[in-house]
């Protein structure tokens, strides 16, 4: 008697792994044009070597998706970003050219394997900014942009990416000086100035990360899609103007907690944090393990500074009951700030870019 078995075979699910990255070009800009000043033009061999640091990043960590700062020449960028696997390129603003060659106001762009299904300019909601008692002509110092895309097993995501006003200080709107003492000279008016310029840099980046948020959370109750956002922040994500962007919870209203729950975001690297901690059944807080192992991504006067983040929605936070997602790894890319070779790193970055590694959960 011959017995006949089934040749139907199971196939074992692989669950989705997606990198996500967030990257600060750092002036990349094509010769023979220039970056702020004329004398600011790379050499061939220097932009040589900066599209080769940018092609080793690529290759070595391979992101599926990544999100630039400091854009000057989105064509080149787009070209490639191509060449490594990245077969989908959105910006959507162009740099300010001063005489024909000298470029001025980077932009922001992001490079994908997973199509785009829509590509938006994020603009500012004039009537809040109005209320919020900004000037008319208010404008996020640098357009953020969204792309939506499918993602597999988790569907669709809003990916923004940001590059906020930095800390420098901004004179331009201040009234000139009133002592008729050299404005050079006088160093009580400088310092004065100098903190008035500072205040109006995080008047600047605080408003246009709340009002960035309030759009985020209107796309959020209209789709309910996953979000993620990414970029260089130009400040510590605990300071003052940023610290609403993970805000969970409204102050004097308890009502509706359960439905709020949905709509938090949380540092990528805090979520990463969790998962080892769970992992490894430790008892160690989520703060210490934060505070103490946590890479810088920029130094200043050699005090370094946590300034690029990947932020995402409760889709990625296992704790959340209907999550999709977690992550599995977070690397912070600054053996270039820390141990610099001129050969290798002369023309690459002031930032360090960072990696988070999404998967999904079965």
């Amino acid at each position: 008697m011959i017995s006949l078995k089934s040749n139907i075979e199971q196939v074992e699910l692989t669950p989705l792994t997606v990198k996500v990255a967030s990257f600060n070009l750092f002036n990349y800009l094509e010769p023979p044009l220039a970056y702020y000043d004329f004398e600011n033009i790379y050499s061939g061999e220097q932009w040589a070597k900066k599209q080769h640091w940018l092609n080793e990043f690529l290759t070595e960590h391979q992101p599926d998706i990544i999100g630039f700062q400091e854009v000057f020449s989105a064509q080149a960028l787009a070209e490639q970003a191509r060449s490594a696997g990245l077969s989908h390129f959105a910006v959507v603003d162009e740099p300010s050219v001063v005489d024909d060659f000298i470029c001025r106001d980077p932009v922001v762009a992001i490079a994908s394997k997973f199509a785009f299904e829509e590509v938006v300019s994020i603009a500012v909601d004039k009537p809040y900014a109005e209320a919020l008692g900004l000037a008319s002509n208010f404008n996020y110092s640098r357009k953020p942009l969204r792309v939506t895309v499918v993602l597999p097993d988790i569907g669709h995501c809003d990916i923004y990416v940001v590059h906020f006003k930095s800390k420098r200080p901004s004179m331009d709107e201040l009234p000139p000086p009133t002592t008729a003492v050299a404005l050079s000279a006088n160093y009580g008016e400088l310092l004065g100035r100098n903190v008035l310029g500072q205040w109006a840099s995080s008047i600047q980046r605080g408003s246009e990360a709340a009002l960035l948020f309030h759009s985020m959370m209107q796309r959020r109750v209209k789709t309910q899609n996953a979000m993620i956002l990414m970029g260089d922040f130009n400040d510590e994500l605990n300071s003052q103007p940023l610290s609403f962007l993970t805000a969970k919870e409204l102050r004097f209203e308890k009502n509706g907690l359960g439905e709020l729950a949905s709509y938090p975001l949380t540092d990528a690297y805090q979520l990463y944090c969790q998962n080892v901690s769970a992992a490894n059944d430790t008892a160690t807080s989520d703060e210490e393990v934060i505070s103490s192992q946590r890479q810088a991504t920029h130094y200043y006067g050699g005090q370094g500074n946590v300034l690029d983040y990947i932020l995402l929605s409760q889709d990625f936070n296992p704790a959340f009951h209907t999550s999709t997602a977690e992550v599995r790894h977070y690397h912070t890319e600054d053996r270039h700030l820390i141990n610099p070779q001129f050969d290798r790193d002369s023309h690459s970055t002031d930032h360090a870019p960072i990696v988070c590694t999404i998967c999904s959960r079965r």
